[in-house]
């Protein structure tokens, strides 16, 4: 059956949305459906990300500001800005908004770095004439300060305290665990990272981790004086392993086939949602509807870039159509659900 554009794109963004939905309800948000994949969630790249999307779902968006308000302590604003200066995803004066709103409580001082501007992206507040935060639902009445300042309008935030801590017998939750006992400098990612994988060298963990070489490089000498991490030379570069088997203890889960080594898989959420971010872009593009078929599937397949999907450590592997057209529609969209939905029938 054909798929004509916007009908792709109402399909594109409704998987998008259940699978933001799925990742945030496994950290904690009051949701409808948990997550059954095999890989850890990242909570930075989960926000950038949502600063996005999760705009065209207003009840996700608020749902994921209520869980902030109890747990944005336990992300890491160091790795947050280097990720917004390394890769293009998210809305840059949204998570300013977000951070405006978070640090009018002195728990949340931290984040003024953000709420006076990004300081990866160095912008400034908006002078032109505000837009709806939720743009399929517009915007009437009073409109809160927090996000007026940033150029969105919206409706006051009232907080429904419905979101409870993450759950750390959870693969999905496995970073946030690790940061509860290493903190949360690059120590956490370095260790998941290893425990997901053979072995590794510091300036490819750094690339994977979205953390500066030189932290990544002083954390692995300093555990491996642990005794826990272990080295070899392969050429002139010095690669680090773990021990799987002396870490056992952290795998509080049921042994799944689709973790080699019985941690969860570490997914380059980064590199996978510049991609996604991307294309949901182009196809929101007034330019594109008044395209022919055939330069749609060009400008679509050129948004969709497989290389940087394969990148991102995805357990299974991504294609592109080659076909044009409303072929290419028919057959991306086959691929995107395979990709964003592969766990729907185990939740």
């Amino acid at each position: 059956m054909q798929t004509s554009l916007n009908s792709f794109k109402q399909e594109y963004r409704d998987l998008l949305l259940h699978f933001l939905w799925r990742q945030w309800s496994a950290l904690g948000v009051s949701g409808y459906a948990k997550s059954g994949a095999p890989w850890l969630i990242d909570p930075e790249a989960l926000l950038l990300i949502s600063t996005s999307i999760a705009r065209y779902d207003p009840r996700l968006f608020d749902e994921i500001l209520d869980w902030l308000q109890d747990n944005a302590e336990s992300l890491s604003l160091q790795r947050l800005t280097r990720m917004q200066k390394d890769y293009q995803f998210g809305s840059p004066t949204v998570l300013s908004a977000i951070a405006n709103r978070l640090c009018q409580h002195s728990i949340h001082n931290k984040w003024k770095i953000f709420a006076h501007g990004s300081l990866a992206k160095r912008i400034e507040k908006p002078t032109a004439e505000p837009q709806p935060l939720f743009p399929e639902v517009g915007h009437f009445g009073e409109a809160d300060s927090g996000f007026l300042d940033w150029g969105w309008q919206r409706s006051p935030i009232k907080y429904r305290g419905l979101s409870v801590p993450p759950r750390p017998d959870q693969p999905a939750t496995f970073l946030l665990k690790l940061r509860s006992l290493f903190g949360r400098q690059s120590r956490a990612e370095v260790i998941a990272w290893l425990l997901a994988n053979e072995a590794g060298h510091p300036a490819d963990i750094a690339r994977r981790t979205s953390y500066f070489p030189r932290s990544v490089q002083i954390t692995l000498n300093e555990l491996e004086q642990s005794g826990h991490i272990r080295t070899r030379r392969i050429g002139r570069e010095k690669h680090f392993s773990i021990i799987h088997e002396e870490w056992r203890f952290l795998a509080t889960w049921q042994k799944q086939p689709d973790m080699p080594y019985g941690f969860p898989q570490w997914i380059v959420w980064p590199a996978l949602f510049e991609v996604l971010d991307r294309f949901h872009r182009t196809l929101c593009d007034p330019a594109l509807e008044t395209s022919s078929t055939n330069m749609q599937a060009i400008q679509l397949r050129k948004a969709l870039e497989v290389s940087e999907l394969t990148h991102s450590g995805l357990p299974h592997t991504f294609t592109a159509p080659k076909t044009s057209g409303q072929d290419f529609l028919d057959a991306a969209l086959e691929q995107l659900k395979h990709l964003l939905a592969p766990h729907d029938s185990n939740e």
